[in-house]
């Protein structure tokens, strides 16, 4: 195969991964070294309640979030490092339950309670998917020619059914009352069912 027949078939799903996988990976890791939160400000407040000759008065500090002329939220971008992944590892809990020998005290912890069940998942389905896989291609090699259609029928069943399922949800988000449809209309305040169904 020449280069640039290669380049053309390749380069659109080399681009298409580069732009909607690399990128907001890339994108992502940046802004974990970067915390974003409001501006704060401690203002005086004067609360007075109604006494019997008298008010009552009493003055409280109070934190608000400070806004701009439009009435939004000032917001401060500070570098953090690596402290958010400090935060969510929580080395300091961990340290203290080995400390203690009580293992079973990092499951509290969120972020190693999910480890373990992604690594209690995957390491469960996968050999499984595996061996019924190779089973299923051995089934369809050694059987006998007069059923080895409706074999191949069965183990492709799965791959069949997921693109049709794929396609009604399409056609019932877009094609008539659909969800999509519906949101559409309101939006561009004009009747689009009937040029869908015109497709």
């Amino acid at each position: 195969m020449k280069f640039k027949t290669f380049v053309a078939f390749v380069g659109p799903s080399i681009l298409m991964m580069l732009l909607f996988i690399a990128a907001p990976l890339v994108s992502v890791f940046v802004q974990s070294f970067y915390h974003t939160q409001p501006v704060y400000e401690t203002v005086t407040e004067e609360v007075c309640t109604p006494g019997f000759l008298t008010q009552i008065c009493n003055t409280q500090e109070k934190s608000r979030a400070m806004v701009d002329e439009n009435g939004e939220k000032i917001m401060q971008t500070k570098f953090v490092g690596l402290q958010s992944y400090s935060d969510i590892l929580d080395f300091g809990r961990v340290g203290q339950a080995i400390e203690s020998g009580k293992w079973s005290e990092i499951l509290n912890i969120d972020f190693w309670k999910a480890l373990r069940f992604t690594l209690t998942f995957t390491l469960l389905t996968l050999p499984l998917v595996i061996l019924v896989g190779l089973a299923l291609a051995i089934a369809v090699n050694n059987v006998t020619k007069h059923i080895r259609g409706p074999v191949i029928f069965i183990t492709l069943l799965p791959f069949i059914i997921t693109p049709v399922i794929g396609a009604l949800s399409i056609r019932w988000l877009f094609i008539g009352d659909g969800i999509m449809t519906a949101m559409l209309e309101s939006w561009l305040q004009r009747d689009i069912a009937m040029w869908l169904y015109r497709t």
